[in-house]
């Protein structure tokens, strides 16, 4: 079988074109080259020297270099938008985040998906979600999916996160904000789900709710401040989360995991 005729092949009839629009046809069809395939660029394109030790925990050389940097180049981002205190976060580093965070690191800082260094360790690591937390980090702000670290953490089954996340006064909303659906691998943790469902029945304490209004009045890049004023030593470790630890929690009954009260 004869194969059809190149501008037959663009859905035209050869008989309806004049020879004149052939000639300009021609040329068009030949000069399109064929689309090639581009791959995305691996994970650490871009990355600075920060980037590569804050995120390989290499405390030595990661603060030798903070030494030289102002915050606009701590927070330089990788091509996805990244910093390295994102990094820090999502590969469990704690000592690198909070080495980070002490020279000026942005806690909030928002890559190219809207996400923060938070989002990227409540996943698995909240120990580093506390330091993060403790340093003034949006509990409730979603990435550009609607994605919480409320939600990535119950996706996770990340209940010490979880935790944490409600002591810092996140709301108590397990679903992805866009799409209003729960995530699916909460279906099977029931102790979970009635204990998540149970906080939203209890009423905060007034005084939780006083020390989220104060911190939320000063924003983040002023909490560190409240280190340095001449506070009583109880409120300013109230007001700096001191008081919030992980709890043991693993996948407890839900009699035991209501136990986890809110202060």
């Amino acid at each position: 079988m004869p194969r059809p005729h190149v501008v037959e092949a663009m859905g035209f009839s050869i008989s309806s074109l004049s020879r004149t629009e052939m000639r300009c046809v021609k040329p068009l069809v030949s000069s399109q080259s064929p689309r090639r395939y581009q791959p995305a660029p691996n994970y650490n394109y871009k990355w600075t020297e920060v980037h590569y030790e804050a995120s390989r925990g290499n405390l030595d050389k990661l603060r030798a270099l903070l030494l030289t940097m102002d915050t606009e180049q701590i927070d330089r981002k990788d091509y996805y938008g990244k910093t390295p205190l994102y990094w820090a976060a999502y590969k469990g580093q704690r000592s690198s985040v909070e080495l980070l965070l002490t020279h000026g690191a942005d806690v909030n800082a928002r890559c190219d998906r809207g996400a923060t260094p938070l989002h990227a360790a409540v996943g698995l690591f909240p120990d580093c979600a506390l330091v993060l937390i403790q340093h003034g980090a949006d509990v409730d702000h979603p990435d550009s999916w609607g994605v919480t670290p409320m939600y990535m953490a119950a996706c996770s089954g990340q209940i010490e996160c979880i935790h944490l996340l409600v002591q810092a006064g996140a709301k108590i909303n397990y679903k992805n904000k866009k799409s209003g659906e729960a995530p699916k691998q909460l279906s099977s943790r029931t102790a979970l789900l009635a204990w998540l469902e149970g906080l939203v029945r209890e009423p905060h304490s007034l005084k939780h709710h006083c020390r989220h209004a104060i911190r939320h009045a000063l924003g983040p890049t002023r909490i560190p401040a409240l280190l340095s004023l001449h506070l009583p030593l109880s409120l300013r470790a109230y007001l700096t989360f001191q008081d919030l630890c992980i709890p043991d929690t693993g996948d407890r009954p839900t009699s035991e995991l209501s136990g986890l009260a809110v202060t």
